[in-house]
């Protein structure tokens, strides 16, 4: 049995890693981490799109996840990967294989950190290795680039992102973006729920003008814009000529129904849907404790549930995008909750009351269409939300997409990162 109390960390992404980094240094020498993840390799969604578009990105967006990346030299914390916690137990995790001898690790703290799924190209499929994902985001650059008639569905921060780095990498294709909303994003709350029930996460609303801003941009790159409108995603292809519901390259043009009756060519179809929490660890241990298709966490980041003596209410937190923390499901969200459980976390460990949690007011919305063009707002205690110029949004994001920064930047080992290493 190990001669420390364990700390666990479910999820080694930008909310687990980097609450590693804010606890490490502030826990009592009796307390250890234990970073847990399923892939041997981190990845950097922000800027996925620019890799599934352009050659040579796809070896900036991958780190490798290992002891010595991570933790400094003769650190008493540990990083276990590839390993995937498969059950959660009141004082302990099991995991599919052993560590240090055993399938089952016991904690006196243990933070879910368990983040959101996305198809490829914005995170790799369950399973993928490394050099499998860069091979994937390289097959699409190819793809993408064999392909003329390019049709997005969605016109969230995703499709747009798309959408402005392949019309930047190639200024010929025709582009057509179909959203289902009178705007692009998000501008409009969603409706109450008739029976007082709460909705599946959303996103908050943007800031109308951004909207606006995004699609005047639209017009400008030539990339046409379809609103208040529906792909008809089929459930098999009726002709050869008919587009069979199928994503990515096709064998030729096919014809794209719209709900309206309308009809679209396409020899590439890509698809933007939002994040979908991963939250099925917590559903088999306790449904209770999932709540609103989020892991339900009180003001302290502790999980709540509405199951009586739940083994998930006592020594369990959550984080980042699998949890029910108000606002964006951004990097920045991430981070801020990292660092508001590692102050809990080390309050504990010392024998510390907890401090109740209120995300800053201070968040980003920034939408790059390719290196060159976008827009994007800032929100401010008091002053509210405000657009900033395009040229902000390409010297904070567009042009480097916060790689070398936020991504390398949150490896702390003694071994350095950098892009293909």
């Amino acid at each position: 049995m190990s001669e420390y109390k364990n700390i666990v960390i479910v999820g080694a992404s930008a909310a687990g890693q980097q609450l590693a980094n804010y606890l490490s240094p502030n826990l009592p020498t009796s307390h250890r981490i234990i970073l847990i993840d399923a892939l041997d390799y981190a990845f950097w969604p922000i800027a996925s799109l620019r890799a599934a578009v352009v050659p040579g990105w796809e070896k900036k967006v991958t780190v490798p996840l290992t002891q010595e990346t991570v933790f400094p030299a003769d650190s008493i914390h540990k990083l276990v990967v590839p390993n995937k916690v498969v059950e959660l137990k009141e004082n302990s995790v099991v995991l599919e294989n052993p560590f240090e001898g055993s399938n089952e690790i016991p904690f006196c703290k243990c933070i879910l950190a368990t983040g959101a799924q996305q198809p490829s190209p914005m995170r790799p499929a369950v399973g993928s290795t490394r050099q499998g994902w860069e091979d994937s985001l390289a097959k699409t650059q190819g793809e993408i680039k064999q392909a003329n008639k390019i049709v997005v569905i969605g016109g969230g921060a995703v499709g747009l992102e798309i959408a402005g780095e392949i019309r930047a990498a190639y200024p010929d294709k025709t582009i057509t973006v179909v959203h289902s909303s009178e705007h692009v994003l998000h501008p409009t709350p969603d409706a109450p729920n008739p029976n007082g029930k709460a909705h599946s996460y959303s996103s908050p609303p943007t800031l109308p003008k951004l909207s606006l801003t995004l699609e005047k941009l639209l017009k400008e790159m030539k990339i046409d814009l379809i609103t208040n409108d529906k792909v008809v995603i089929p459930a098999n292809q009726s002709t050869p000529e008919e587009w069979s519901g199928a994503f990515g390259l096709q064998d030729g043009v096919k014809t794209v129904k719209l709900q309206s009756g309308k009809t679209l060519e396409a020899d590439y179809v890509f698809v933007s849907i939002g994040n979908k929490p991963n939250v099925s660890l917590v559903e088999s241990a306790d449904k209770g404790a999932v709540i609103s298709g989020l892991v339900g966490v009180d003001e302290y980041l502790r999980v709540i549930s509405d199951t009586p003596n739940s083994p998930l209410s006592r020594n369990y937190y959550a984080i980042g995008d699998c949890s029910s923390t108000p606002g964006w499901k951004t990097y920045m969200g991430a981070d801020y909750d990292a660092k508001g459980c590692a102050v809990n976390i080390a309050n504990e460990a010392k024998g510390k009351a907890p401090k109740k949690y209120v995300r800053p007011t201070l968040a980003a919305m920034m939408i790059p269409l390719g290196p060159e063009k976008g827009a994007g707002t800032l929100t401010f205690p008091v002053v509210g939300t405000w657009q900033v110029p395009g040229a902000m949004v390409k010297g904070a994001k567009g042009s480097k997409l916060f790689v070398e920064d936020l991504f390398y930047g949150r490896f702390k080992g003694a071994k350095k990162v950098a892009a293909g290493i």
